[in-house]
């Protein structure tokens, strides 16, 4: 059985890049006998972690009495050199049930350089974030919208089961972006693991899986699976959500299904689903 808010890194990287990478990882490396084993987080996870706990995030929902929890663990950790990015982390907030809202943070190659965040809605339900520094993020609407997958198998009744078939789902799906220099072609990868998995009874999702589709490891857009309960038989579907400013392009067994212009400036407006800024 799974757990809700179980954080996996890296995945589907070829061994020589997952141990490039190694010093990053927050769960740890493999032992010679494959063996997961927690090691301590890198300094730049534990600076990281400081940054985003830092933040107050309040839900919409009249029964909330609480800010929503931070995972406390980031869901993936990344460098991208191509975009002169390092540092790089995934967090989301929702300890329980379908995440509401995903962070990427990172840091651009220099001494001293600001966090740059970008910040996107994951559920229907509207939030406020509030930076230490000031800054605010308060959507007016959300992206999150829910579509069937068509050809899909009926729902699997035990968890490995649906995790198979998520990752089934997953993998027909094809994706690029255009973005800097000259408005380039660059195709995105699937990382073949889920970052994320949950479950909802409130949204009736019996399972739901987050996948990232990646330029390198550096997420670009969000896809949520979800076995939707509200009608019988439970059905599969899906959801995007950027994280990414370029024009972005998501095909389903090589059909168009989502697609979404430049962000305006770049960094969209604080009022906006997906906002991006900067702090020290």
């Amino acid at each position: 059985m799974f757990q809700v808010g179980e954080t996996i890194v890296l995945h589907g990287l070829p061994l020589v890049t997952a141990l490039t990478v190694a010093l990053w990882l927050t769960t740890g490396a493999l032992s010679d006998d494959d063996t997961p084993k927690k090691t301590e987080p890198s300094p730049a996870v534990k600076e990281a972690r400081e940054h985003v706990s830092e933040f107050t995030v309040q839900g919409s929902v009249k029964s909330r009495n609480a800010p929503l929890e931070l995972l406390p663990n980031p869901l993936l950790t990344y460098g991208d050199a191509a975009r002169n990015n390092e540092a790089g982390t995934l967090w989301a907030w929702g300890k329980t049930g379908r995440p509401v809202a995903f962070l990427e943070l990172y840091r651009n190659v220099g001494k001293d350089q600001p966090w740059v965040h970008a910040l996107t809605l994951t559920s229907p339900e509207l939030i406020q974030l509030d930076a230490p520094t000031g800054q605010r993020w308060a959507p007016k609407r959300s992206h999150f919208a829910l579509s069937d997958i068509p050809n899909a198998a009926d729902v699997g009744p035990q968890p490995a089961v649906r995790l198979r078939q998520m990752k089934e789902i997953s993998r027909r799906l094809e994706a690029h972006e255009f973005w800097d220099p000259n408005n380039s072609r660059f195709e995105l990868r699937l990382l073949v693991q889920p970052v994320h998995r949950y479950h909802d009874e409130s949204a009736k999702v019996l399972d739901g899986a987050v996948f990232v589709l990646a330029h390198g490891t550096n997420p670009e857009v969000l896809v949520q699976i979800e076995a939707d309960t509200a009608e019988q038989p439970a059905r599969w579907r899906y959801s995007f959500a950027r994280l990414g400013s370029a024009e972005l392009h998501v095909l389903f067994d090589g059909k168009e299904i989502w697609t979404q212009p430049r962000t305006p400036g770049i960094v969209g407006q604080p009022v906006d689903p997906y906002w991006l800024f900067w702090t020290k």
